[in-house]
């Protein structure tokens, strides 16, 4: 491509990696030590930063060793430096230098540097200790000095710099160290992909006009090729011009860096060698890595009993997602094998948004072999988004289709003497009818089996599509239940049958050229921006949506997404101003309108300062898509089960089970309703009335706030709520969402809204994730929430939970008073 523009073409040949100054040469400078490839006080931050400016120490973002060979002809002088650096809790950076002088013109030395670097991405200043050594002259031996630093990058493309060097000017006998100053301005116009430095330089043995003025440049020419060069200019008499050019070759954790000065007498030449923790845009070396990556392992919960004390844990399917983005972006990737074994938290929705993911692996050239040791229908699901889909020899392959089960207690109630009363608007509102019916009413049915058909259409077609199959020769494998990897193989469901130790073996040919690497971790390369990177914060709605905090019992069967929690996650995202966007996930059936109604209302507040995108997961209706509907843009799977727009309030009624057991209550009343909620007697017909009444009005204001946020008349919206639950492709087609796609997407979409570009690095942080039953001791923000501790992984997490959904529960929250948005009950689709 012709170049189009001088500048575009200066950033191809100007460096990225040179970390240093092109300053004047003071043959009787004795405390300058080595000389770095082009650089400025505004621009360091490596383990080498304090020899220009200490404060860019704290921009070394992980241990570091740095080893530095100089030959000047010109000072007639050799130098050897090594230089160590690391930084603790973000905050503080400590240095370690031995620089080793030697020359014809001046007296062989050893300069020892200390520093100590403190402040975060925006502001940090630094400090130096210099300690001087030389058996050649005892005038410099145990001489020190002190340096000081400053660096400000309030915005991405912009960075201050100013130090001082030898502050104390120290004298001993003839020898002195002159103070030394240096301003610097960075810049980044095309991002990190150039920068400029303009610096001013002056000793306090020049006048102000007698300074040194300097300009340098870096450049990446290509992924871990990058060029530097560098010029300054004294204004004294003698108006020496110097330049500098510099190459520098990267891998992700090493760096060697050749630079070449030029001076009035003679050439400098200086050879650099990095080996640092952080990773770093590189060369890739070497064909590749292929890593496995176990999602069972990857989705469970680890709550247990030291989950009590209120350690945070976040959401691990979230965290999953992030880790399989972040593999996606690592070039020394090249093969994934995903072993999937059960994954009883994974529904049809979150199944269809992994696969999503895989595929978008697949194109980012990575070969993706799907590992089946223990597969359902939606595991499979998943499965097939692979290149190659291998299983091993006694694998439990049960394909066999969806079913929904609907389990009723109504009878079990009768027979305990238990009552339940209800008021609901909508016949689709069914919620109840798991207490009070032994068998779901025609309207369910319609509903559930319209489910079950966008699901099972998705299911098939993709699964078809993927396999190379007729949807009639997958309904062949359908109708053998249970599957053995043999008959897997020859309906072509699999590839290959074959033992795990066989597949390492086979993974030069799967993936050519490739090593297995057991050790393997998705990188999150450290930030290469400026200042404090933007933030597009991710609010979690997890679970039955109820007041207080945000919990989750230590045995996993319920999760609770409380109001408290959320609504200050979307407060402190709003009144943030680093974060420019909020993505609020999704993954909950509802629960107490008026919860549903607060966290509604903050979205609102939310939106008015900055864009709030939400990402539905497996199931987001009711008083979860109440949650949802006040943000800019909704984004859900086509087997999203969202809608169930309606409400209910039930009380259950213990006479005749108390009478049964001997026991009775007498209440006294100083009003007609005082006891409205009583669980001792059924409703009267005043009682019944008055709960209608109350139900009524907040459904009408549901379905008001519905047609305002989706720009639909409220007849339409009327039409389409009444407790009816719809598939997100149903949603889509009444105008319930917006756009079919998963949290990527909806993060795609915030970045867009806030006018970001791809290119530029941006935090996901997670806000208001569940905390322990103890969490309140402290407060959310109080010390036990951030109490990291690494709980045991708890056995009976998923199980509890699978016999819970089995025998029909029901969520506790139905029977605390108030108005309840929530899903008919627990649809499972498997």
């Amino acid at each position: 491509m012709p170049f189009r523009s001088p500048i575009l073409a200066l950033s191809l040949i100007l460096p990225l990696v040179a970390h240093a100054q092109t300053a004047a040469i003071n043959e009787t400078d004795l405390s300058r030590g080595a000389t770095l490839p082009p650089s400025s006080a505004a621009t360091v931050d490596e383990a080498t930063a304090p020899l220009v400016n200490p404060a860019g120490l704290k921009g070394v973002g992980g241990a570091e060793l740095n080893y530095i060979h100089e030959r000047s002809i010109s000072r007639g002088q050799t130098v050897d430096g090594i230089y160590l650096g690391d930084t603790f809790f973000d905050a503080v950076a400590l240095g370690l230098s031995l620089e080793w002088m030697r020359g014809s013109v001046l007296p062989d030395y050893r300069k020892t540097t200390w520093t100590l670097a403190l402040g975060g991405p925006t502001l940090s200043v630094g400090s130096s200790l210099n300690l001087f050594n030389s058996s050649a002259n005892q005038q410099l031996n145990h001489l020190t000095s002190w340096n000081v630093g400053l660096t400000l990058r309030p915005l991405r493309a912009v960075s201050l710099g100013a130090s001082i060097l030898n502050l104390d000017e120290p004298s001993r006998g003839a020898v002195m160290l002159p103070r030394k100053f240096d301003f610097g301005l960075g810049l980044r116009p095309f991002h990190e992909r150039l920068t400029v430095g303009f610096d001013y330089l002056f000793s306090s043995q020049d006048s102000a006009d007698k300074g040194t003025a300097q300009v340098m440049a870096q450049g990446e020419l290509l992924r871990g090729v990058v060029l530097g060069a560098g010029v300054s200019r004294s204004f004294a008499a003698s108006h020496d011009v110097l330049f500098q050019l510099s190459l520098t070759l990267n891998s992700p954790h090493l760096g060697a860096t050749y630079a070449a000065g030029f001076a009035p007498g003679g050439t400098d030449h200086v050879i650099v060698l990095r080996a640092s923790q952080k990773r770093t845009p590189g060369i890739e070396l070497g064909a590749g890595k292929v890593a496995l990556l176990d999602l069972g392992h990857e989705l469970s919960s680890s709550n247990g009993p030291l989950a009590l004390l209120g350690g945070p844990e976040e959401d691990p399917y979230l965290t999953l997602t992030r880790k399989l983005e972040r593999a996606g972006r690592d070039p020394d990737l090249k093969g994934l094998i995903l072993k999937i074994n059960s994954l009883p938290t994974l529904g049809l929705g979150k199944s269809m948004e992994l696969r999503n993911t895989v595929l978008a692996l697949r194109r980012s050239g990575k070969r993706v072999i799907a590992l089946l040791l223990n597969a359902g229908d939606t595991e499979y699901f998943l499965a097939t988004a692979a290149d190659t889909v291998v299983t091993v020899p006694q694998a439990l392959l049960l394909i066999n289709g969806f079913d929904a089960e609907l389990s009723f207690l109504g009878g079990s109630m009768e027979k305990l003497g238990v009552h339940w009363d209800v008021a609901r608007v909508g016949q689709y509102k069914n919620a109840p009818d798991q207490l009070t019916r032994s068998s779901p009413s025609k309207e369910q049915l319609e509903a559930t089996n319209a489910l079950l058909d966008t699901g099972v259409g998705v299911y098939e077609s993709a699964v078809a599509e993927a396999r190379h199959l007729s949807v009639s020769q997958f309904h062949v494998a359908l109708a053998d239940g249970i599957l053995s990897p043999a008959r897997a193989k020859a309906l072509g469901l699999v590839d290959e049958v074959m033992s795990p130790r066989d597949l390492e073996e086979r993974i030069p040919k799967l993936v050519p050229g490739a090593r297995y690497d057991a050790d393997y971790a998705a990188p999150n390369p450290a930030p290469r921006a400026w200042g404090e990177r933007r933030r597009i914060a991710l609010i979690p709605v997890l679970g039955d949506i109820s007041g207080g905090k945000s919990r989750e019992d230590p045995l996993g069967v319920a999760r609770i997404a409380g109001a408290e929690t959320i609504v200050r996650a979307l407060r402190r995202a709003e009144e943030d101003d680093s974060v420019v966007a909020v993505v609020l996930r999704i993954d909950s059936p509802g629960g107490d309108g008026l919860a549903s109604d607060l966290i509604y209302r903050a979205v609102l507040s939310a939106k008015m300062k900055k864009p709030v995108i939400a990402s539905m997961g497996d199931v987001a209706a009711s008083g979860g898509y109440y949650a949802a509907m006040g943000a800019d843009e909704i984004f859900a799977l086509p087997t999203t089960i969202t809608g169930s727009i309606g409400v209910f309030v039930v009380k259950p009624a213990f006479e005749a089970l108390a009478n049964k057991l001997g026991f009775h209550q007498q209440g006294l009343l100083r009003a007609p309703l005082a006891d409205i909620f009583n669980l001792y007697r059924p409703w009267t017909a005043r009682e019944q009335k008055a709960a209608q009444v109350w139900v009524d009005a907040f459904y009408d204001d549901f379905i008001t706030e519905v047609a305002a946020r989706r720009s639909l008349g409220k007849a339409q919206v009327d039409a389409v709520a009444r407790g009816r639950v719809w598939s997100g492709a149903d949603a889509k087609a009444r105008g319930l969402i917006d756009a079919f796609g998963g949290v990527e997407d909806a993060i795609a979409e915030a970045r867009k809204r806030a006018h970001v570009s791809s290119s530029e690095e941006l935090e996901l942080p997670v806000y208001g994730e569940p905390t322990g039953l103890f969490a309140s001791v402290a407060g959310e923000d109080g010390v036990l929430s951030h109490l990291h501790l690494t709980a045991p992984q708890n056995p009976l997490s998923d199980g509890v939970r699978a016999l819970a959904l089995e025998l029909g529960v029901p969520p506790l929250c139905l029977i605390e008073p108030g108005v309840k948005a929530r899903l008919p009950f627990d649809i499972r689709i498997q």
